[in-house]
């Protein structure tokens, strides 16, 4: 693979905010995957702030959003500071304002031509509205940026017929198409998500970060968790 975007979510830094372990192993597993290509990562920010978390708060949705939005910047410039200490080549493009010391504003062209020089692009802000999921951003970005496959990182083994953590009987999914996820409703990535990547023939591998070594492994095309061709 050439071009190549990971789906992290916030949790990959930490459980409730940065956790300085859980930080250095996803950095370690990054400098592996890094290796086959160009790496343009999009970060979540549930570590930090989630919508529907925080509803208790009284909180109106856009605002919430744009909270969260500010979270996976957070997360973003933590993980580009980590990288570099690894002598990684990082750098934040956000699709919402921030200030110049950490990053840029996005924009294809520049992302572009950042992953062309091998740097790995950490694109923070969701899509900078309100109301879109950090997958859907995942999807946009990786069509926008013609990556040739999209990684998720979750906490399970892959696509399963049924809910895993409910059924001792659920069965693994290695390779399903796009039409039988969304039939299905297997609830992998939301369905503006899948929608995007299907139209643009992009597949999705989907495998359990929490084992060591599978994200080096499904970057460079090994059969780990669940393909969506």
């Amino acid at each position: 693979m050439k071009k190549i975007l990971l789906k992290l979510s916030g949790e990959s830094l930490g459980a409730n905010g940065v956790d300085a372990k859980i930080l250095r192993r996803t950095v370690r597993e990054i400098s592996e995957a890094a290796k086959f290509g160009s790496l343009a990562i999009v970060v979540g920010g549930g570590n930090i702030w989630r919508f529907r978390d925080k509803k208790n708060l009284e909180i109106g949705r856009v605002e919430s959003d744009f909270l969260g939005m500010t979270a996976t910047v957070f997360n973003a410039v933590v993980l580009k500071n980590a990288l570099a200490a690894t002598g990684i080549r990082a750098k934040v493009f956000s699709a919402v304002k921030i200030a110049d010391e950490l990053g840029e504003k996005y924009s294809v062209a520049s992302a572009r031509k950042f992953l062309a020089r091998k740097g790995v692009a950490i694109l923070a802000g969701g899509t900078g509205r309100s109301g879109v999921t950090t997958d859907t951003a995942a999807a946009l970005r990786a069509a926008e940026l013609d990556c040739e496959l999209v990684v998720k990182a979750t906490n399970v083994d892959g696509i399963f017929d049924r809910d895993p953590r409910k059924s001792r009987s659920a069965k693994l999914l290695p390779e399903i198409n796009f039409a039988e996820v969304l039939r299905k409703k297997l609830g992998v990535m939301d369905s503006e998500a899948f929608e995007i990547l299907a139209k643009k023939e992009i597949p999705i591998r989907i495998f359990n970060f929490a084992k060591t070594g599978l994200l080096k492994k499904a970057v460079a095309g090994e059969n780990v968790g669940s393909l969506v061709n």
